[in-house]
């Protein structure tokens, strides 16, 4: 049994398949530069937005946490809108529902491993949303004593 291995023959179906995927980039450009301009209104939506947010509606919310929260929710689904947008606009419909289905199957396995973490977070966002705790206040909690400068999802800073 004998291998009929030529470099000239591999090098030539090598730039011919780059030959391929070069032709196929060229006529993808309007489509990538129109994806990209998408981002970019979406990326500036989403800041607009939430400025908005944050001087009118907003404002009718005591908390600041509670008020960095809603608009950093906000923003994240607004670019997430334009990211989806971007992938229909690129014909990667099919690799769109792949990531939402890949993305199911990751968020349920993170979910698990990650219980612990999960809990601590929505115990900050649950702390987020108690009236009892706001910036400025002065607390003392087992040893360690501070004016709150932050409250995240994850901890409240103190300084």
């Amino acid at each position: 049994m004998q291998a009929n291995f030529s470099v000239e023959k591999s090098v030539s179906n090598l730039w011919d398949k780059l030959g391929g995927w070069l032709e196929s980039i060229i006529l993808k450009l309007p489509n990538l530069a129109m994806a990209v301009l998408v981002m970019f209104l979406f990326y500036f939506l989403a800041r607009g937005i939430r400025k908005l947010l944050k001087r009118t509606i907003l404002r009718k919310i005591s908390q600041v946490s509670i008020q960095e929260i809603i608009a950093k929710v906000v923003f994240v689904v607004i670019i997430l809108i334009g990211f989806f947008i971007a992938l229909g606009v690129l014909d990667l419909d099919k690799v769109l529902t792949s990531i939402l289905a890949g993305a199911g199957v990751v968020g349920l396995a993170v979910g698990l491993a990650l219980q612990g973490t999960l809990s601590n977070t929505f115990g900050g966002l649950i702390l987020s949303f108690m009236p009892q705790l706001k910036i400025n206040d002065f607390i003392n909690a087992d040893g360690v004593s501070g004016f709150v400068t932050e409250i995240s999802l994850r901890n409240i800073i103190l300084k």
